[in-house]
């Protein structure tokens, strides 16, 4: 069986546990008014019905309104999904085939290094459990962004070099 704890994370370290989303709303967070906060999510096994192993985090920074409330809105919602919309599935030939520019990747959203220290003390303080049967979770994670982003710049070049080479060769025909 598995869990899912939400956790945001201020600019200042705090910790706040937020109960999972009902939809696109999470529940207010009047602490945090104002502020752009970074949401943890932290996936686990259950054992005896308590959580026992981190399975993934994942990572996002939002934006909480006056009352410390966060909506997601359609045009976030899209904003999320760019690197998929663009490049998922996409080999660097089909990308340099397109009509439009090819544009550059958003990065994945880590953690900065307060953010991380909070996030682990939490996870020790809290679930000392999650965190003695998995502390590399949390490092696998953020390396598997920073990755993945690598991976899609890697890609976006490639295209690039096969359009410059594209262009170069019906140059010559002309």
């Amino acid at each position: 069986m598995s869990g899912i704890k939400f956790l945001f994370i201020s600019g200042k370290g705090e910790v706040c546990p937020i109960p999972a989303s009902k939809g696109s709303d999470y529940k207010a967070a009047p602490e945090l008014a104002n502020e752009s906060v970074l949401v943890v999510e932290l996936f686990y096994e259950v054992k005896n019905r308590k959580p026992w192993r981190l399975i993934h985090v994942g990572f996002d920074r939002i934006q909480l309104d006056e009352h410390g409330q966060y909506i997601l809105t359609l045009e976030e919602r899209v904003s999320k999904f760019y690197n998929i919309s663009h490049f998922g599935l996409a080999t660097a030939e089909e990308l340099s085939k397109r009509e439009e520019p090819v544009t550059i990747p958003k990065a994945l959203v880590v953690p900065n290094a307060k953010e991380k220290e909070a996030l682990i003390s939490f996870i020790k303080r809290k679930y000392p459990i999650l965190w003695k049967n998995s502390p590399e979770a949390i490092e696998v994670s953020i390396q598997s962004r920073l990755n993945t982003h690598l991976d899609l710049v890697s890609l976006v070049k490639k295209s690039t070099v096969i359009r410059q080479k594209n262009k170069i060769t019906v140059d010559k025909q002309e």
